[in-house]
């Protein structure tokens, strides 16, 4: 029983250290980027060893992998809010869109580091590359998801996805590149990115839905009112 004891404690022990190292990780990657970490800084920063960090990784790569996740998992978990907050009180509602941007771009700023970590090394066949790509698909899908869950109603064929997808490529690229701009300009207006991002996204999604819809290759709502006032 005193063994199983003391081995659990062990594995608790370890686990805590693991998760030290990720998050040593994560803080060196945030401020500093990929340059600044090594095993030494990791292990000094997480108040081991630096012989002790084997113990937990096997390379510094798969500590940067599992890093890069956490960060990603921050990221996307702002979006989501985000886009829940939408799907609920309003997609088209101006100050509530503008207000969700600001609060990415204060996140996405916040991880200046990490996104430039993304657009240097997502297109790279490494577990780093690999990671990177994934994180960026996993926001294009939550950005495609609610783009089909706003016009769900109008029962468009493939349930608009692939428009949908499209959109959230624009999107997640304008995104990346307001916080690039941001980085590049320290002084450039944060109120005023927010509010081109805000006129861009919901004039871009109206503009897309009146071409689709005049080309009869999406329903016409005001039409399918009509019918329906007239059947009435």
């Amino acid at each position: 029983m005193k063994a199983d004891s003391k081995s659990q404690r062990k594995r608790r022990d370890g686990q805590v250290t693991r998760e030290r190292l990720i998050q040593a990780t994560v803080e060196i990657l945030s401020r500093e980027g990929l340059g600044a970490v090594s095993t030494a800084r990791v292990a000094r920063d997480a108040g081991i060893v630096q012989s002790g960090f084997y113990a937990h990784f096997s390379s510094l790569e798969d500590c940067v992998v599992v890093a890069a996740e956490h960060i990603g998992n921050r990221i996307r978990e702002t979006i989501r809010e985000g886009l829940s907050l939408l799907r609920e009180h309003g997609a088209s509602d101006f100050d509530l869109v503008i207000a969700q941007y600001r609060r990415i771009l204060m996140q996405l700023e916040a991880e200046w580091q990490f996104v430039e970590l993304l657009l240097r090394y997502f297109r790279e066949p490494s577990p780093l590359g690999r990671t990177l790509a994934a994180i960026q698909r996993s926001i294009r899908d939550e950005l495609t998801h609610h783009l089909m869950a706003l016009v769900k109603p109008l029962g468009i064929p493939d349930g608009g996805r692939p428009e949908a997808a499209f959109l959230a490529d624009l999107m997640v690229n304008m995104l990346l590149s307001s916080v690039q701009s941001l980085r590049w300009e320290p002084s450039l207006n944060k109120e005023l990115v927010a509010y081109l991002l805000t006129v861009e996204t919901i004039g871009m999604v109206g503009r897309v839905f009146e071409w689709m819809t005049q080309q009869g290759l999406w329903p016409d709502p005001t039409a399918s009112i009509a019918n329906a006032t007239e059947s009435e």
